[in-house]
This record gives structure tokens, C-alpha cells and sequence, in this order.
């Protein structure tokens, strides 16, 4: 009987791993220990051996070099030499392993990485959505560079190569779909640095002009350098954020968002978490082990993307249900719908009692008081939803601010009118009306034929009901509306559209309309 295997002491363990220092190939060598060094072609080659071979001995000969070769003959049948190769080649498995994932983690947590697996997983996370009802997304790649130099380069907004794309390929070509919603996968930042030399308002304006032609609001990502903020976990300290926006710095933004245009930009924040960190937990399909470390004095390592995706999320989801954008705000309790955003990834807390305990899917937590000033500076925050697995839209306001009149109706409109939910259900009006300004204009000899024709056609959508129930009023989404057709002078066949629209209100005490303007045109 073969006597059992006595266990290596410390010295004995040491003694081994020096001798194995000096035995080893060079190969084990430089790949345990300068991993850089494998590019050299004495090693390339020897990798492809290593990686070639044909057999078992061959392939310990190629790893474990002198060592082996030294020992093999005399030591075959040698019951320690077969559990020494065991231990060793263990061993290095978890050196090798080690290495992979140290490098990797590198990999993972660099900020351009970063961006761009949440770029990607975000558009996975909307066409996932969107395969679920009738909806389509579609992509054009373009930097933020790109877009700047687009608009810098065009004279004026409708010269560009957006504009080409959103307005005229789509809602100016007859037979076209146009776009309901933009969702760019960028942070807007205040001024320009030597980390991002773009004036982001240009284009951001330029963005504006073309979603108001198109009738298309564009969704963006709000920088936490608009905020003076290195990262969004600085939102947790209390101040009055309107005097960072008084800045001088600010006076062009102001301006903007005193303008038209601004009524179809939402600047979403903060950042939301788009992937779980990787665990060696038995749920990947893979079969490679590896643990990512998130780790550190901040959430940094943590995968963060844009909360324009989210948004995106509650206006696919309330039109896959209606085929309308006005439910995507608000929260009620075990419902999928409002300003709900249930797509997120949850991160649990490593507790006994796993689940019981999860961490937050934004990077930070955005108290009422916050939301509310947030909203009322013209972004649209995404706020936790306690004990919940979800995450909720309060409102969504758009990037203008609103006007104050000395009528208190006139008030009221300006700030419907700003609110995103109104703007993307009016706009999808503006498509149709758009279409049958195309198809009909030339069929009628006077405006009062047209007003009657547009009329008929736009109250087969009202419902002065105010207790109809979701069903009546996705299929009616107007409690009431006025049209005016009238020629426009010098241009013999078109004409002039407006509309006063009233969509059904949360609140029944409004008495409000949107106004919307269009030129009717017959299609060339």
C-alpha cells in the first residue's frame, strides 16, 4: 500500500516556489508576471505551442518548462510528483484568473467603456420595449462632435443634415413616418473645457429648431456640471440651485429657455443604473470566473447611464397601451403605467436575507422638495420610488420656462404648453394634420371648406365627457377643439392652419388650450 501524501510545511511550500522561480518556462513566467511582455514574438510563439498542443505532456512541457522536463522521467509513476503538478497547476489557474480579472475590471470601469456599453444596453433596453407593441426605433450613429459640427457648419437650422434626416426625409416627404419622439444619448453640459470643447447650447438650440419644425421633442441627459457638480451625489446637499442658474454663465441658457423652441427639449437626470455588477454566482451563462469590483469611495464603478432611456421607456410603453403619450407622470401603487419606470436593474445589498435589502437605481436619491425645484428650473427628475423595485416620473418639463401673463388663462396655457406630456400629444395632431394638408389641399376652393372638412375630422377625437373611463379617452384624447383655416396671402393654394387643442386634464378644473400652428400645402 502506497503511503499517503504528508502536507508541504511553510518552509517546504517556500522552497518550492523559488526552485519552480527558477525552473519555469518563460512563457509561465512572463505571462504570471509581465503580462505586457507576451507581445514579444519569443513569447507569441511560444503561446501558440502552448495553445497547439497535442497532448497533455506536451502541453505541461510548454508551461512548465525545465520543472517538468526534469522530472517527468524519473518521477512518472510518483504519486507526490502527480499531486506537486496538481497544486502547481492549480495554482496558476487562480493566478491566471486573477490577472484576468484585474484586467478586465480595468476594462470595464474605463469611463469610454462605460459609455459606451450603456449607450448599447440603453437601445437594447428601448427596442426590447418597443418589439412589444407597434412602435419602432430607429438609430442614426452620430457623436456629439459630429452634431456640432453639423450645425456649426449650416447657416441656418434647416440646412443640416439633422434637419434632412428628422424633417425632410420623414414628416416633409409625403409617404414618410415621422419621428414622435428624439431620445439623444448625451449630457448637456453648461460651458465649454478642455475635456469637452463643445458650446453645448448651439447645439442644443440647433436640436430645438428642428424638433419644433419636425413636431418631434427631443430627450437629453443633463450634465452634473450644469448643477457646478462633479457627480450627481452632490444634489444631496441643500441649496437653492435657481442661484447657480442666475450665474452669469447662464445668461444664453435663460434665454433659451425663454424661447419657442425650447418647449419641445427635456433635459432628463440623474443617472441610472443600466447593468447589475457581474457576480460568480451560478445566474451567468458563462463559464468564466470572474467578479467585478465595485469597490471604491463613490459609485463610479457602477454602470451608469442616461435617464433619457427611461423616459423613453414610460412614453413606448403608455403608447403601446393607448396608441397616446399622455399617461407617462405620476405614480399609482401596483400599476404599470404613469411616469413608472419598471425597466431598471436592481442591485441588492450583499445581507443574510438576500432581496430583503436594495440599493437605489439612480445615483441619487431625489427628495419632493428636490424634484419640484428641479422641475421648476426646466429638467425632468427621476425619483426612486421607495420599498419598490421601481423608479417614477413626477413630471416632465420641458426645457422652457413658461410666461407669466396678466390673464391667469393666458398663464395657465403657456405652462401647458411647456409640459412634455402635451407637447407630444399635440404634435402627433400636427403629423396629421400635416398629411392631410398634403392629401387635400387643392380639393377645397375656399377656407371655410377646409375648416369644416378639418373640424369634422378632428371632433371624431373629442369627448366632452369628463368621467369617461381610459379606454373612452385613449380613443377620444380631446375634451374639446377649435380650427381656423385661412389663405395665405401670395401663396395661391396653400393656407394656414390653427388649432386649439384640449386634451382631457389631470386636474377637471382646467380650462386650457394648446394652440398649434401649421401651413397646408398640397404635396409636389
Amino acid at each position: 500500500m502506497a503511503s499517503p501524501i504528508q502536507p508541504q510545511t511553510t518552509a517546504e511550500v517556500d522552497a518550492t516556489r523559488e526552485a519552480e522561480s527558477r525552473t519555469t518556462s518563460a512563457l509561465r513566467q512572463a505571462l504570471l508576471q509581465s503580462p505586457a511582455a507576451l507581445t514579444r514574438p519569443e513569447h507569441v510563439t511560444q503561446l501558440a505551442g502552448l495553445l497547439q498542443a497535442t497532448s497533455a505532456d506536451a502541453a505541461l512541457e510548454a508551461w512548465l518548462g525545465d520543472y517538468y522536463l526534469s522530472q517527468r522521467t524519473a518521477r512518472k509513476n510518483d504519486a507526490v510528483f502527480k499531486e506537486e503538478l496538481v497544486r502547481r497547476l492549480n495554482r496558476d489557474v487562480a493566478l491566471i484568473d486573477e490577472l484576468l480579472n484585474r484586467q478586465l475590471n480595468e476594462v470595464l470601469h474605463h469611463p469610454d467603456f462605460q459609455r459606451l456599453e450603456a449607450s448599447w444596453r440603453g437601445l437594447a433596453y428601448l427596442t426590447e420595449l418597443a418589439e412589444e407593441g407597434s412602435s419602432k426605433v430607429r438609430v442614426l450613429n452620430a457623436s456629439w462632435r459630429d452634431l456640432d459640427r453639423d450645425f456649426s457648419r449650416a447657416l441656418e437650422f434647416d440646412q443640416s443634415e439633422v434637419f434632412r434626416k428628422v424633417y425632410e426625409e420623414e414628416f416633409g416627404t409625403a409617404g414618410g413616418e415621422p419621428y414622435g419622439m428624439l431620445i439623444a444619448d448625451f449630457e448637456v453640459q453648461p460651458t465649454p473645457s478642455e475635456t469637452h470643447p463643445h458650446n453645448d447650447l448651439d447645439v442644443v438650440r440647433g436640436l430645438a429648431q428642428v424638433a419644433a419644425a419636425a413636431f418631434c421633442p427631443v430627450i437629453l441627459n443633463a450634465d452634473p456640471a450644469m448643477f457646478g457638480m462633479d457627480h450627481f451625489g452632490q444634489l444631496e446637499h441643500r441649496v437653492d440651485h435657481s442661484r447657480n442658474f442666475s450665474l452669469q454663465k447662464f445668461v444664453s441658457w435663460r434665454s433659451f429657455r425663454e424661447s419657442e423652441h425650447a418647449r419641445f427639449v427635456g433635459l432628463t437626470l440623474p443617472r441610472v443604473l443600466m447593468r447589475t455588477p457581474y457576480a460568480d454566482d451560478g445566474t451567468r451563462v458563462d463559464d468564466f470566473c470572474f467578479v467585478e469590483d465595485v469597490s471604491g469611495p463613490d459609485s463610479s464603478k457602477y454602470l451608469w447611464g442616461g435617464a433619457a432611456f427611461a423616459f423613453g421607456e414610460v412614453v413606448l410603453r403608455s403608447y403601446n397601451q393607448s396608441g397616446w403619450l399622455a399617461d407617462i407622470r405620476g405614480f399609482k401603487r401596483d400599476q404599470a403605467r404613469g411616469g413608472v419606470v419598471e425597466g431598471l436593474p436592481i442591485h441588492h445589498f450583499g445581507t443574510d436575507a438576500w432581496g430583503n435589502t436594495r440599493k437605489c437605481s439612480t445615483d441619487v436619491i431625489i427628495t419632493e422638495e428636490l424634484e419640484q425645484q428641479l422641475a421648476e428650473l426646466g429638467f425632468i427628475p427621476l425619483c426612486d420610488c421607495k420599498d419598490t423595485d421601481h423608479a417614477v416620473f413626477y413630471s416632465n418639463q420641458s426645457v422652457q420656462k413658461p410666461k407669466v401673463y396678466d390673464r391667469e388663462a393666458a398663464t395657465v396655457n403657456a405652462r401647458l404648453s411647456s409640459m412634455l406630456q402635451y407637447m407630444l400629444c399635440v404634435s402627433r395632431f400636427a403629423h396629421y394634420i400635416k398629411v392631410i394638408g398634403r392629401e387635400k389641399t387643392g380639393s377645397f376652393s375656399e377656407a371655410e371648406e377646409f375648416e369644416r372638412y378639418l373640424h369634422d375630422w378632428v371632433l371624431d377625437y373629442v369627448t366632452a365627457d369628463r368621467d369617461a373611463n381610459d379606454s373612452v379617452k385613449a380613443a377620444h384624447p380631446l375634451r374639446g377643439a377649435q380650427v381656423q383655416v385661412f389663405p395665405v396671402p401670395g401663396k395661391p393654394g396653400a393656407y394656414n392652419c390653427t388649432m386649439h387643442l384640449s386634451p382631457h386634464y389631470e386636474l377637471d378644473e382646467l380650462h386650457a388650450a394648446i394652440r398649434l400652428q401649421a401651413e397646408l400645402t398640397k404635396k409636389s
